[in-house]
């Protein structure tokens, strides 16, 4: 039986299209040296498809499949596929689950920012593994929301980092998911796992403007905010005043943020 989640960011225009911004160069240097021009790749949880294109562009003679559960969210996918003019991609609605492939399927086994929002990812890595062959490997990269922090120091950030752990936790999910992947994939029978981490920083204003202004409109226009309400955790005055502390930050010439996201590689034996 799949599983079902509560996606805490939801896929409402004020998080996707900051989800859209994300690269494979930004978001999975670290399994660069394991794709080679004919891997076969799965992007677990692809969402707009922005790292699934730039996957596909690394396995130039390979193939990468991408899949999540929302409808809405592949469409949106495909048009950005379809912008890249790219071949080698193919779009499936799946839950990671159950993944509807045999055995040793891919090469590579992938996934960006997606554990932290399941509620049992150690059996999402299991059937990672168990599509992945005999010497390839399972990759995930997930943010720890704890290590989220800025200057100039924000009452409203720290209020606003505060409510969204209790949101994420309340859907049975673990928003400082980056610091947990070894023994997450240590239950699930992987042995030899390399870790590793990366830093992302938001100084220049065009970042500054890409995170704090995005944020300004997901605390008020995403799941999230209904679902900080629905759960007692914020009122909409509240959700308000915490927007206009993420425009006031977007805004500061001196504004900086920085957040740390764990990534986690294992072989396949």
């Amino acid at each position: 039986m799949i599983k079902k989640d509560v996606y805490t960011h939801g896929h409402q225009p004020a998080a996707v299209n900051q989800h859209a911004k994300r690269t494979a160069e930004s978001c999975a240097q670290f399994i660069r040296p394991m794709i080679l021009p004919n891997s076969e790749i799965l992007d677990v949880g692809c969402g707009p498809g922005s790292i699934t294109v730039g996957l596909a562009e690394w396995a130039t003679d390979g193939h990468v499949t991408g899949i999540d559960v929302g409808e809405e969210i592949l469409q949106i996918a495909q048009e950005t596929i379809d912008e890249a003019g790219r071949s080698n991609i193919s779009l499936e609605q799946a839950s990671v689950y159950e993944l509807p492939y045999a055995d040793s399927s891919f090469d590579l086994t992938y996934a960006n920012q997606v554990l932290q929002h399941l509620a049992d990812p150690v059996v999402a890595i299991q059937e990672m593994v168990r599509v992945t062959r005999p010497g390839g490997y399972v990759a995930v990269r997930d943010s720890d929301y704890y290590t989220m922090s800025c200057s100039p120091e924000s009452e409203m950030i720290n209020e606003w980092r505060r409510i969204y752990r209790l949101v994420a936790r309340h859907n049975g999910a673990e928003p400082d998911a980056g610091r947990y992947l070894l023994t997450w994939f240590h239950q699930a029978g992987l042995g030899e796992v390399k870790c590793s981490a990366t830093a992302s920083v938001y100084a220049t204003k065009e970042e500054r403007e890409n995170w704090g202004l995005s944020w300004a409109d997901r605390c008020l226009n995403t799941s999230f905010a209904t679902q900080a309400v629905d759960y007692g955790y914020a009122t909409w005055e509240e959700l308000e005043t915490i927007s206009e502390g993420w425009r006031y930050w977007s805004a500061h010439p001196d504004g900086y943020f920085q957040f740390i996201s764990g990534e986690a590689i294992a072989e396949v034996q």
